[in-house]
């Protein structure tokens, strides 16, 4: 083989190459916290049909979960995802909040609405502290818990309840 075809060769094959990695044909290493998320999602019964990795982080501040301008502040989402959880948000405050993603099947969310759904692994100091799920996107609304309960099914209350404790707790 000559050295033009030798080259030519290498060539296509690294352009090759650069075209799949774009295509996540290879794929990505998890991160050690990564794999720590992805074994809790595991662990309650759910089937990963897709990572979606490290999809959010923020260091949690007690301003975040002001309800008093929730719609114009962006605060929305914080709220409607710490309202969904067992733990107090306050134990997590200056904290750096790192939220993984995966699509799942056998979730009882997927049964109900019949699409896979989408968990969201919040974790604090490498730790599973929480969590959310939603059926796959194209459906809105607020988010469900880890195992998809709603607000009014984790607190017992109405939502006009927690609302007026929520506001007395966080909008200070």
């Amino acid at each position: 083989m000559s050295m033009k075809r030798i080259l030519i060769v290498v060539f296509v094959l690294v352009l090759l190459l650069l075209v799949l990695s774009r295509f996540d044909v290879f794929p990505k290493q998890m991160s050690e916290e990564e794999k720590r998320a992805a074994a809790y999602v595991e662990s309650r019964g759910y089937h990963i049909e897709e990572r979606l990795g490290k999809t959010f982080t923020y260091i949690l501040d007690k301003s975040l979960l002001n309800s008093e301008s929730a719609a114009s502040t962006g605060n929305l989402p914080y709220i409607q995802t710490w309202g969904v959880q067992e733990s107090d948000p306050g134990d997590y405050f200056g904290k750096e909040i790192a939220t993984y993603g995966f699509t799942v099947s056998g979730h009882p969310l997927s049964e109900h609405y019949n699409t896979d759904t989408r968990v969201a692994i919040m974790m604090a100091d490498g730790e599973v502290i929480g969590g959310t799920s939603i059926p796959k996107p194209g459906l809105v609304g607020s988010p469900y818990s880890l195992d998809g309960r709603t607000l009014e099914e984790i607190t017992g209350i109405s939502f006009a309840e927690w609302k007026e404790q929520w506001a007395q707790k966080y909008n200070e």
